[in-house]
């Protein structure tokens, strides 16, 4: 990712299929908002790697910042539907 524009290309790729999910995913379903976490948490990710960062450590760190909440909201979302489905399984069983 060290190239300005393959970075660049990847954040726009990123940000065009967030927005694609967050138009098509109900956040309300513990698997939506793990989805849309996610994806927010890997644009953050790769724009924070992007070049030109290197001069502006504050703005990198808050989208570093910004990833890693992201990942912890997708860590719990993930655990609810987890959770959920085995409740589901035993339901079923």
């Amino acid at each position: 990712m060290a190239e300005t524009g393959h970075s660049v290309l990847v954040a726009d790729v990123l940000a065009d299929v967030l927005e694609e999910v967050r138009e098509r995913v109900d956040r309300r379903e513990a698997l939506g908002e793990a989805q849309i976490a996610v994806l927010e948490a890997a644009l953050n990710i790769v724009r924070a790697g992007q070049a030109g960062f290197e001069g502006l450590p504050l703005e990198r760190s808050e989208l570093v910042r910004e990833a890693l909440g992201a990942v912890r909201a997708a860590t719990v979302a993930t655990g609810v539907a987890l959770t959920l489905a085995h409740q589901r399984a035993r339901m079923l069983a």
